[in-house]
């Protein structure tokens, strides 16, 4: 899942979102002033993505354009979406937009203002975008208020393959009351990361021992993250692994900036086996469970994290691995792609995979792994040129998946069974390759998904805020889920409870038909 990961869902009126669209929208040969990214932009980026169009295309190598294109003779296609680099993949086909005729402009928002920004445009109704990119946890909003375009007919037309993508996010992503409204971009789930090389250092085995009387190893549960955490934090001037540290060492580091800090504390919190509502809409975040979850985020956060973390986004939480200042962290699964490429990490080659830490439950281990965000294409319903931005959804979806998913220039994540073979993954060495995919395998037989119900964007928000505050040290983690039980309910009322209930009560039984909750 990620580009520039910074924070979540604030509304905007539709006037002030159309005079953004017109400020930011940039085509692709790019002048002017670029949109508000989240990335950092490289010289002569063509108005989205975080590199040159010329590097874009030669990423790409020598895979070949298709003879066979049809032609939208100068049709301009809008594209709508997170800023930074998982834009990149709309520049990567340039030649194949080309050679099709279509013109491409791009609209790049901020990560955490996609569904403000999307929901505003549909709102107003410009038919200023033909082809829109979002996380698929709206789809429930935007499918059932009518502003997407159903696909099924465009599918029989020219397949998209979609029996190759993995069950849960086929299931999941794309589709809303029988009729499917997207095509997947971008599978995510979250991993474990960590220094492989650190945790098997003789030096450091033999100094944990003496401490704790127990083998030094990946940590199994929650409270071993702590301890973990808590035994490689260090200090400027002292040995890590026998060498002597000129700045300090962490051991652990959270997604601490507002907007989906909350997706780290439901790592923990979905080990305990309990789901978002109960069957009648009772909201269980506030559960003991609950609280215990975030007091341990709370923990890790103030004993083992940089002192910068409450900053920590996509970004920052991935360089603080890759820029060696950090043992292990929970991130999306793009991350080791760019922790192999010596171009981009410090620490290539020295970076182990697993499972997420746990919960005791009952005497069995239980640990489940947030998926949250991912990303999916789909086409406003009053789109004015639908034929030409289905054919760019088809092919990034399918056509030229297994390249975007394995380049380390993109932060998009595997969502088909065909991208899961290591010899894809060329950063990698062939046996971590293996190490990798078979973590997000394995990630994903125990995924826990996001709420995918109309409300999920304000559903949490209201608990992403309830987290930021019990990290930061403003409540008490009791009284700030406290306080987004009570914003849940309050969110029920206004959506109509009954009609909430029968969508959730749905969403259970699909959950549990999928594996992901039991």
């Amino acid at each position: 899942m990620p580009h520039s990961r910074t924070r979540k869902r604030r509304q905007r009126r539709a006037a002030l979102a159309v005079l953004a669209l017109a400020v930011s929208a940039l085509t692709a040969a790019g002048s002017g002033t670029a949109g508000p990214a989240t990335a950092t932009r490289a010289s002569g980026t063509p108005g989205f993505g975080d590199m040159s169009l010329s590097a874009m295309i030669a990423a790409r190598k020598s895979i070949p354009v298709p003879s066979n294109l049809p032609n939208f003779k100068g049709q301009t296609v809008t594209v709508m979406g997170d800023g930074g680099h998982n834009m990149n993949v709309f520049g990567f086909w340039m030649p194949e937009w080309r050679k099709a005729g279509i013109k491409l402009k791009a609209v790049e928002v901020p990560f955490a203002d996609v569904y403000s920004k999307e929901k505003a445009e549909f709102i107003a109704g410009t038919k200023a975008v033909d082809l829109v990119v979002f996380y698929p946890a709206y789809i429930g909003d935007f499918a059932s208020n009518g502003y997407l375009l159903p696909l099924d007919s465009y599918i029989k037309k020219s397949n998209p393959h979609l029996s190759d993508v993995i069950t849960a996010f086929r299931k999941l992503y794309l589709g809303w009351a029988g009729k499917t409204y997207a095509l997947p971009e971008d599978g995510d789930v979250h991993i474990f990361i960590y220094r492989k090389d650190l945790i098997g250092s003789p030096i450091e085995q033999k100094a944990f021992k003496a401490k704790y009387h127990k083998a030094l190893a990946p940590p199994k549960t929650w409270d071993d993250y702590l301890q973990v955490g808590q035994f490689f934090t260090r200090k400027a001037g002292q040995k890590l692994a026998g060498k002597t540290l000129t700045r300090p060492f962490y051991g652990c580091a959270e997604y601490g900036q507002r907007g989906f800090s909350f997706a780290w504390f439901v790592d923990r919190w979905a080990s305990s086996g309990q789901v978002y509502f109960d069957k009648n809409m009772k909201p269980q975040i506030d559960s003991p469970q609950a609280i215990a979850a975030l007091k341990n985020m709370v923990a890790a956060v103030k004993t083992c994290s940089p002192p910068d973390v409450l900053n920590f986004g996509y970004d920052q939480l991935r360089d603080s691995l890759l820029k060696n200042q950090t043992l292990m962290v929970v991130q999306w699964s793009d991350v080791p792609k760019k922790g192999a490429d010596p171009t981009q990490s410090q620490v290539s080659g020295k970076l182990g995979y697993g499972l997420l830490p746990g919960t005791m439950v009952n005497g069995k281990l239980v640990t489940r792994s947030m998926m949250p965000v991912g990303r999916v294409l789909a086409i406003p319903k009053n789109s004015k040129h639908a034929d030409a931005a289905y054919f760019m959804a088809k092919y990034i979806s399918d056509d030229v998946s297994r390249f975007n998913v394995s380049t380390p220039l993109d932060g998009l994540d595997p969502y088909r069974y065909s991208q899961l073979k290591p010899q894809y993954y060329k950063e990698f060495k062939p046996a971590d390759a293996q190490s990798y995919l078979a973590t997000v395998k394995g990630a994903l037989e125990h995924g826990y998904p996001e709420i995918y119900i109309p409300g999920a964007a304000q559903y949490e928000d209201a608990l992403d805020l309830a987290v930021n505050k019990a990290i930061s040290g403003q409540e008490d983690p009791a009284k700030a889920l406290h306080d987004a039980a009570s914003a849940w309910n309050t969110i029920t009322d206004k959506l109509d409870k009954k009609h909430q209930t029968e969508l959730w009560r749905n969403a259970l039984t699909q959950y549990k038909s999928l594996g992901l909750i039991k």
